[in-house]
């Protein structure tokens, strides 16, 4: 599974030693020219990028930015706009960005469609759905409200960890998982969570800043992963001199790959 972590600024130098490809959060490329700059450089090096569609972050982009952030970049993938814990709305963007916008998008970029729904029932039949509509590449999300439901009465963080390994699993053993289609894990709850996927060949990526987080506030791993979770996301930190954070930091960025090598 390659991993990316978004870094603040005074980071980035890191990016390449640390990541296996490039996660581009497209609001801040309007924002800092040094973040600009660094994916202009991966792009003309070879290096394979995701960009998001800013969700996550609260960014509300229009079609027009996106897609002009698209031609700049020429990410290999583009995570296409979703809506929270909503299939209809998330299903009817990922059918009018594949219709409408993939033939003039760059020939290298490919569109990524998340899985998104009010129970466990929705979030499977938007897999499909997605797959029907000529999706190759899935992402699953960190934060649902269905993970809850299935998981109710216990922590958040964990009902939100255990809720997506519990729609995978779903996915698989009612053998709606697609081999041939590319599958990305979109964020972190808890790291412990990624120990259970070092079998599952067909998820090919995460990204995540949840080392990076942690380590600025001063807290490395254990071995059985967290507890918590940093309030602040990454924007919080992004101008911040983390020189000081940084053999947590660094020890959270090994740690988070042991799990993942199982």
């Amino acid at each position: 599974m390659k991993i990316s972590h978004e870094l603040p600024l005074s980071l980035m130098k890191f990016a390449y030693k640390w990541n296996d490809y490039d996660y581009c959060l497209p609001h801040l490329i309007d924002q800092y020219s040094e973040y600009k700059e660094f994916f202009e450089y991966s792009r003309e090096h070879g290096r394979f990028i995701i960009m998001d569609n800013g969700l996550f972050e609260g960014v509300n982009h229009t079609t027009e930015d996106l897609i002009n952030k698209i031609e700049l970049i020429q990410p290999d993938v583009f995570v296409v706009p979703d809506a929270w814990n909503d299939a209809n709305t998330t299903l009817v963007n990922a059918k009018s960005w594949i219709i409408n916008y993939k033939e003039g998008l760059p020939t290298r970029t490919n569109l990524m469609a998340v899985c998104q729904g009010k129970d466990m029932t929705e979030l499977i039949t938007t897999y499909q759905t997605l797959v029907d509509l000529g999706y190759t590449h899935i992402a699953f999300n960190h934060s649902s409200i269905a993970y809850q439901q299935e998981y109710s009465g216990m922590d958040s963080l964990k009902a939100a960890m255990y809720g997506r390994m519990e729609f995978i699993r779903k996915l698989v053993a009612g053998g709606s998982i697609r081999k041939d289609v590319y599958h990305h894990l979109l964020g972190c709850s808890l790291p412990q969570e990624f120990m259970s996927y070092s079998d599952w060949g067909f998820i090919k990526s995460v990204d995540t800043s949840n080392p990076i987080l942690v380590g600025a506030e001063g807290e490395k791993y254990t071995n059985s992963g967290m507890t918590w979770k940093p309030k602040e996301k990454l924007e919080h930190y992004f101008e911040m001199d983390l020189d000081s954070k940084l053999e947590d930091i660094i020890f959270n960025v090994n740690k988070f790959r042991s799990f993942i090598k199982g």
